[in-house]
């Protein structure tokens, strides 16, 4: 999906009426799928949902992260699972290992692996994932990285993120508009979150859809910086310093704007979500991606016989969830 489809249909350019037919059309086949197929069976173990409803990035990355290793605190026994985009693994279930490459299992798998140490599940087909899992026997909750959309599989519980910037866009669903169903499906889920927080005329038109479930925030925030060939811990620029930035993310001028936060000066290049890094791509000088783009990046980083590492550095994220709204999730999922 190119960028300028994704800034025409959350700017609510004009020419997007031409394609309301189309959206129309879209929805009634929608429709017409769901009801041909078989109403999803009672979950074998407790399955929490973390989506969206939009195209583009929601950040649901960091909150899979940040729940996780929150369960796990509590001493929860969590798995992830997860269609693996990009990979070539096919309906699986496969359990991700620090051997994997990003070409095979996809990058958010490998990086959701590498920073919860749960086992992450990859398969376009989710229902035998769980079943999978569930056999083993040693689970308490699974956690699906996307889904809302999955007719095989209900979420026990359905968390939903939008992006507090963005929010719906023009309220259209593809291809005049950005929405994957209709917006109504707010009032479906269990929870909303916005990721960051939204001004008033993004909560106005969220609340118009939530009617009874209210509205979170979450604000990740940039915490470390590693080395993309060792992922060895570095210290941050000096404030107001010229930085070179790419990401290959859902939203990238989101992560443009973080560091921008930070008091930088961001030279930002965008490249399409889950792109492929090759060689070329990549300036042989000093530039901060997304952890997300390392996971792809770490082979073309690292030192050669004719070649240093690459000086390219890596921010993480970091967010808090409210405790309360873990416990919700635990008294919701009998836990």
């Amino acid at each position: 999906m190119t960028q300028k489809i994704l800034n025409a249909w959350y700017k609510g350019a004009w020419w997007l009426s031409l394609l309301l037919p189309f959206a129309s059309l879209y929805i009634w086949l929608r429709r017409v799928y769901l009801k041909s197929q078989p109403k999803a069976r009672k979950n074998p173990l407790p399955l929490l949902v973390i989506g969206n409803i939009t195209i583009g990035g929601t950040g649901k990355t960091p909150l899979v992260v940040a729940l996780t290793l929150a369960l796990k605190d509590k001493g929860l026994r969590c798995a992830i699972i997860s269609r693996g985009y990009g990979g070539t693994v096919g309906v699986g279930p496969h359990c991700v290992t620090s051997r994997d490459k990003a070409q095979v299992v996809g990058d958010e798998p490998l990086l959701l692996s590498r920073l919860t140490k749960v086992p992450v599940i990859v398969g376009s087909c989710r229902k035998t994932s769980i079943e999978w899992l569930a056999q083993q026997g040693k689970f308490d909750l699974v956690i699906s990285d996307d889904g809302l959309q999955h007719s095989a599989i209900k979420g026990d519980v359905q968390w939903c993120l939008v992006d507090a910037t963005r929010g719906l866009g023009n309220d259209k669903c593809i291809p005049a508009g950005p929405l994957r169903e209709p917006a109504t499906r707010l009032a479906e889920v269990d929870q909303v979150f916005t990721t960051g927080v939204p001004g008033p005329v993004i909560i106005k038109q969220l609340q118009h859809y939530l009617k009874d479930n209210t509205l979170c925030y979450l604000e990740p925030k940039l915490d470390q910086l590693r080395q993309v060939w060792d992922d060895s811990q570095v210290e941050w620029p000096k404030d107001k310093a010229l930085i070179y930035a790419v990401a290959a993310i859902g939203h990238p001028q989101r992560f443009f704007d973080d560091l921008g936060a930070r008091g930088y000066q961001v030279d930002g290049q965008e490249y399409a979500d889950h792109y492929q890094f090759k060689e070329h791509d990549l300036p042989i000088k000093p530039l901060i991606m997304t952890a997300k783009d390392a996971i792809k990046c770490k082979a073309l980083a690292q030192s050669t016989k004719n070649q240093k590492a690459m000086p390219w550095l890596y921010a993480t994220q970091a967010l808090t969830i409210a405790p309360a709204q873990i416990d919700a999730l635990l008294l919701k999922l009998g836990l």
